[in-house]
């Protein structure tokens, strides 16, 4: 892959012609896009990096920035959260001052159909490639688009992930939410491709971006063990049944959503590994939503229903 790296003093963005005039060789290179961070007030712009994607056919120029953040550690509710596949997130946050808890659910369906919505694609072209009739030259076309698909439904996921991250944080910095502890599934570090394993959505990338970026929002983010978190009530401690719709049955007499339940026990492990105190919600106040590519659309517009 070819790559080009120019020093910190070497080059300059001219941001109203998006121009980069590049010192040593003398030329300029127009861009399209904004800067995120070289725009900011007392940045420091670092080394520029410059490669070319073979699968999308562009270059890209990247610049290092040094840039000073203000962050204020918040000192006020802690959450949960449980990641899985069908709801890539569910969290859940200890009573608001009225007696009840929040909890936010982040649906996979969207990222699941796009999953896949491509494997049905790259099946079709491996079937032709299987094919020994076919001609070398389309056989090079189909790896092509191949790796084009690939390459396609890495960025819808990464995007997805991103917007779903955001969204997450405005919420609980609107909730004054200062501590997150994160479910850390222990198969993680396997982290084995297939339909129905649990890493089909690489949580690890999807935990590091929850972390940086509840970092940027003053919220600490601690990852817990989630063993066990689903089987037992996180209001009672006893072991709960599995009954319909996601639902789970505690012996006690009551139906909890079985994510937002696991969530809530992940809240409960972590403050007591953390020697802090916590209580766990009556009721919960459920809203549910689903990521996608293009942002993160609420599942309905009726009033959230409470579980719990």
């Amino acid at each position: 892959m070819p790559i080009v790296v120019i020093r910190y003093d070497n080059y300059r963005v001219d941001f109203e012609r998006k121009v980069l005039s590049l010192g040593y060789w003398n030329i300029e290179i127009r861009f399209a896009g904004k800067p995120k961070w070289l725009v900011k007030p007392g940045a420091k712009q670092g080394r520029l990096t410059i490669v070319y994607d073979p699968v999308r056919k562009r270059w890209y120029a990247h610049v290092n920035v040094e840039v000073m953040l203000e962050r204020k550690l918040n000192s006020g509710l802690k959450a949960g959260v449980d990641l899985g596949r069908e709801v890539l997130a569910a969290v859940a946050t200890e009573p608001l001052s009225n007696g009840e808890g929040v909890a936010l659910l982040y649906r996979g369906a969207a990222l699941k159909a796009d999953y896949f919505f491509f494997e049905k694609r790259v099946a079709a072209i491996d079937k032709v490639l299987a094919d020994p009739k076919s001609e070398e030259v389309d056989r090079a076309v189909l790896r092509e688009e191949r790796r084009r698909l690939y390459d396609k439904r890495r960025r819808r996921r990464d995007q997805t992930f991103a917007n779903l991250v955001a969204h997450l944080a405005r919420a609980l910095s609107a909730l004054n939410v200062g501590i997150v502890f994160v479910g850390y599934p222990r198969s993680i570090a396997r982290e084995r491709p297939g339909k129905g394993n649990n890493n089909v959505w690489s949580y690890w990338k999807l935990m590091t971006r929850i972390a940086t970026t509840l970092e940027n929002y003053g919220i600490a983010l601690f990852e817990v063990p989630e063993d066990g978190t689903s089987r037992v009530c996180a209001r009672h401690g006893c072991k709960v049944q599995r009954a319909v719709r996601g639902l789970v049955k505690c012996p006690e007499g009551h139906l909890a959503h079985a994510d937002v339940n696991a969530a809530l026990n992940i809240l409960k492990r972590g403050a007591q590994l953390l020697g802090c105190e916590v209580e766990m919600p009556e009721r919960v106040r459920v809203a549910s939503f689903t990521p996608t590519p293009s942002g993160v659309k609420p599942r309905n517009h009726n009033p959230a229903p409470r579980a719990g």
